[in-house]
């Protein structure tokens, strides 16, 4: 029997079972109705169950819920478990940190642990990026990186793009793009000098593009069309200070710029003195199959924002700069201009330090790469037989999905069939999500640690139920 963590799904009652559907009856009588997914919702057009199981306990690529059954999780819990759940050196660190310090005074006695963090980032990430602001979630780090980009440019507006997802606190959420019920109610609350571009997104181009037109061409048009907006005297440029963007869009839909379009955005923002940021929250420390996503263009920001994965499972975030950038803070005259409580948690930094070793003792890109392609041969297989429901796999490494449309002429987005999907291969054991801003591309970011034999039995799952359901 395979050891919990590298084992295959083992599912013993119907999906969500009696203790969760228990559980979840209690969760509903004391958190707000709008956080998470409750009992009766179904998925619109399909039918699909979106009950709620409760989890208890993880490690490696498994998941165990309240009744006992046993999952191969896809999902790396929003690609925060990278390495899997629970790796046992992240572990070991928090136990020995617990023991020893769980708290400090961030930004006026700073730990050992915060210090021994903001040495290992700098070493990990690309040259040039040498100076680091800590924080406790990726929109905490965008809002780090967006503060950063106005003291040194004097300039409030920012950049960003359609179908952007930085996080739904308020600095984050005004360029987070993604979907509009997340910005609507609070817009009177929101900064208005953040405007949107069109993301050079490939499959379902902008700006009055064919479906058939090249990739090269989508990336020139969008550049073309920043480069008019910057010029022009009503469009309020001279305010802008930064642009903001993902070097792969995740909640998006795993939608990957065509070559040269990073570079050509890093010239843009030369020319017109913007402070470039990328949020690499999703896509850094290995995910995409590079240690992040902007080394596959050899292109480096002025401010890298990390998260999820960085804290092996803790909150835990990082807006990591350029000298010169973040030098324009100034030095503390004792009270600081940005800082927090909890800012540089030695737990948390102890737990990120030690996920950081793991992450660096072995060539973990390479290894995401090649358990990308097994999936990539795989979804290419699935898209053959179902040419008229999938009309692309996207993404890189083991940040994948499969866009699913009702129409291909058409390419009619299918939340349905997404929905359906997820639903169906949880009941098999297998944790999917929906991804993109029509919630019909099917994602695929799945624990690096995932075995051969999860990995090509998760996969079984999934054709098994696309032919059926399809």
């Amino acid at each position: 029997m395979e050891e919990f963590g590298e084992s295959l799904p083992s599912i013993k009652t119907a999906i969500p079972g009696p203790a969760s559907v228990a559980a979840i009856d209690t969760l509903a009588r004391g958190e707000c109705p709008a956080i998470t997914a409750r009992r009766a919702r179904r998925a619109r057009d399909s039918g699909a169950s979106q009950d709620p199981i409760v989890w208890r306990r993880a490690r490696g690529s498994n998941v165990e819920d309240v009744d006992g059954n046993v999952y191969v999780d896809m999902t790396s819990a929003f690609a925060v478990a990278g390495l899997g759940h629970g790796h046992p050196r992240v572990v070991a660190a928090a136990q020995e940190q617990a023991g020893r310090l769980i708290h400090a005074m961030g930004d006026v006695y700073p730990s050992d642990a915060k210090i021994g963090l903001i040495d290992r980032l700098t070493a990990i990430t690309p040259d040039g990026l040498d100076q680091t602001i800590l924080g406790l979630s990726g929109s905490s780090a965008i809002e780090a990186a967006l503060k950063t980009a106005v003291v040194h440019t004097g300039r409030a507006g920012v950049l960003a793009f359609w179908g952007g997802y930085h996080g739904l606190s308020h600095g984050a959420l005004a360029p987070t793009a993604y979907r509009d019920a997340f910005r609507r109610p609070f817009l009177g609350q929101l900064s208005g000098r953040v405007q949107h571009a069109p993301y050079p997104d490939t499959v379902r181009p902008p700006l009055g593009l064919s479906f058939e037109a090249p990739p090269e061409e989508v990336g020139r048009a969008c550049l073309a069309h920043l480069e008019q907006l910057l010029g022009h005297p009503a469009a309020g440029a001279t305010d802008l200070g930064a642009v903001l963007i993902e070097p792969i869009q995740g909640r998006g839909g795993e939608v990957e710029p065509p070559p040269g379009f990073l570079t050509g955005l890093r010239e843009l923002c030369d020319r017109h003195g913007l402070v470039l940021i990328f949020d690499e929250i999703y896509t850094g420390l290995a995910r995409t199959g590079d240690m992040f996503a902007c080394e596959h263009e050899g292109v480096t920001p002025d401010i890298l924002c990390l998260g999820k994965a960085l804290g092996g499972g803790f909150p835990i975030s990082a807006a990591v700069g350029t000298e010169e950038v973040m030098a324009s803070w100034g030095s503390s005259s004792g009270e600081a201009v940005h800082t927090s409580t909890f800012l540089g948690n030695p737990l948390g930094c102890a737990m990120a330090s030690a996920a950081l070793d793991v992450l660096t003792e072995r060539d973990w890109p390479a290894i995401v790469r090649a358990r990308g392609e097994m999936i990539t041969e795989r979804l290419h297989a699935l898209a053959a037989r179902h040419p008229d429901r999938i009309c692309a796999v996207r993404g890189r490494g083991l940040m994948l999905g499969i866009d699913l449309v009702r129409d291909r002429e058409t390419r009619e987005p299918d939340l349905g069939l997404a929905l359906a999907l997820v639903d169906a291969c949880r009941r098999e054991g297998v944790l999917l999500l929906p991804s993109g801003v029509h919630g019909n591309v099917l994602a695929f970011s799945p624990p690096f640690v995932i075995t051969n034999a999860q990995l090509s039995h998760a996969m079984d799952i999934l054709e098994a139920e696309f032919d059926r359901l399809a």
